[in-house]
């Protein structure tokens, strides 16, 4: 089994080359969330990153955006090839941005919160090529980029369960994500604020650290 890997709040292309050097086959973009902008990443600054970006590596929208028009618009804009959708939507939302644009992969967001979960990655996936794991966190609302584990089980569950491919996401880091890959056997793992430094800055030598320990379960 070889376990793809997702950078998410990349806001450099420098990180960004340092990361697709590691192997990194995902990077990922916050923009338009409730809290407004992260880590100073502008939508013209992720725009020109993302044109720099060699080909093969996959650039994600990481979005809360709900409108499909919207997300498509937004999508051709940056120019990126998958768009990660982590707020709620309605039934056909996905489809009808595929319609729009054919070639996007969309991944949707599901949060572990309970066994409710499976139902939801379930539905979630008739329309999704791709589901994200993540945890809610009830203190600060967040639904990602929460540096919060979840019961595993049920991911495990999910990913036994559904036919497209699972990613697991929420509070990984370099020392938990091979325990992580073991118990849930995922397609891929995303890492946000778990290959960051206190003050949300990047660390390469975590990132390093976790793709090592990705690779040594490989």
């Amino acid at each position: 089994m070889y376990v793809k890997i997702q950078i998410a709040g990349v806001s450099s292309l420098d990180d960004s080359i340092r990361l697709i050097d590691l192997g990194v086959e995902g990077l990922g973009f916050t923009l338009r969330l409730p809290s407004g902008i992260h880590d100073d990443l502008t939508e013209e600054k992720a725009r020109q990153i993302i044109a720099e970006l060699p080909p093969f590596v996959g650039s994600v929208l990481i979005t809360y955006i709900t409108n499909p028009i919207e997300a498509v618009d937004f999508c051709k804009y940056l120019g990126v090839n998958t768009i990660q959708l982590h707020a709620p939507v309605e039934k056909g939302v996905m489809a009808e941005i595929k319609k729009h644009l054919p070639n996007i992969k969309i991944i949707k967001s599901v949060n572990v919160i309970d066994e409710t979960a499976v139902d939801e990655a379930k539905k979630y996936a008739e329309e999704a090529d791709a589901i994200i794991l993540d945890t809610y966190d009830p203190k600060s609302g967040r639904h990602g980029a929460t540096g919060l584990t979840h019961d595993w089980t049920i991911s495990r569950r999910i990913v036994e369960m559904c036919e497209k491919p699972v990613i697991l996401a929420g509070g990984l880091n370099p020392d938990n994500v091979a325990e992580a890959i073991r118990k849930v056997q995922p397609w891929g793992v995303d890492v946000h604020t778990g290959i960051e430094n206190f003050d949300g800055s990047p660390n390469h030598q975590r990132a390093v650290d976790f793709v090592k320990n990705v690779r040594n379960i490989n």
